[in-house]
């Protein structure tokens, strides 16, 4: 009996654990960091899968850049803009997922114990010895798996948001660069020296 409530709360914890380990998965492959080759390119060297975010970046920057110039946008702004909507994607595809499947564990846990105290309760007014080990075994398992399986889900999350923050910082990087290559192009058409353009 005490075999049959663990599995029974082991169960009903794996579902929503699942869910969210498989969307830790995609977000694991989108938030992976990418060579500088293939962010000078914009296009990944192994095809097929999840499209890394960084490379979604850079080609949204590209697009935006072009259009901001037609437009007069400052590029700083075009920018920040990219970077707040690839801050967005992650968060709509893979960050709120994750908090909703690590939030329901905590609820199943809970109504696990609540169910085996009640098994328990009734297990003393029947004496029944090995309905009352079931009881506590659904009581404490469920809350020690679905608290487990929380802490795990949200502290992937976190390692997620380092990742993409760390492939991030590298676009900006190449951001940074290709700007500074951009105003000494700027400052030599426009006749300034580029010792002047370097000093300043």
């Amino acid at each position: 009996m005490t075999v049959l409530m663990t599995g029974l709360s082991i169960a009903a914890v794996l579902v929503p654990l699942v869910q969210g380990l498989r969307t830790i998965l995609g977000a694991w492959a989108a938030t992976r960091r990418v060579s500088p080759e293939e962010l000078r390119r914009g296009k990944a060297n192994r095809p097929g899968g999840t499209e890394p975010l960084a490379l979604l970046m850079i080609r949204i920057l590209q697009k935006s850049l072009r259009e901001g110039e037609k437009e007069g946008q400052h590029s700083d702004f075009v920018f920040d803009a990219t970077r707040q909507y690839i801050l967005n994607e992650y968060d709509h595809h893979y960050a709120r997922l994750i908090t909703m499947y690590a939030s329901l564990l905590p609820p199943i846990g809970f109504i696990g114990t609540t169910g085996g105290m009640l098994i328990l309760f009734l297990s003393m007014h029947l004496a029944d010895d090995s309905l009352e080990l079931g009881a506590l075994a659904i009581a404490l398992t469920s809350s020690v798996f679905a608290l487990i399986a929380y802490a795990g889900l949200e502290g992937f999350k976190i390692r997620l948001y380092a990742r993409l923050l760390g492939s991030m910082r590298e676009v900006e990087d190449l951001y940074h660069q290709a700007d500074a290559r951009r105003e000494q192009a700027a400052a030599g058409r426009a006749g300034v020296p580029r010792s002047a353009v370097a000093s300043a």
